[in-house]
């Protein structure tokens, strides 16, 4: 499943699957600042 759009699909996934929107939200937050860091190790090498 791809999720586009903002916080709205965030809730609407939420709601589908029964999760917890907040743990969910942060989930995602700690999620993207992992693949941006991935991403700055992949540039310096």
């Amino acid at each position: 499943m791809v999720l586009v759009g903002g916080r709205a699909s965030v809730r609407n996934a939420a709601e589908t699957f029964g999760l917890d929107y907040a743990n969910l939200l942060e989930a995602l937050g700690e999620l993207d600042d992992a693949w941006r860091e991935y991403l700055e190790v992949l540039s310096d090498w």
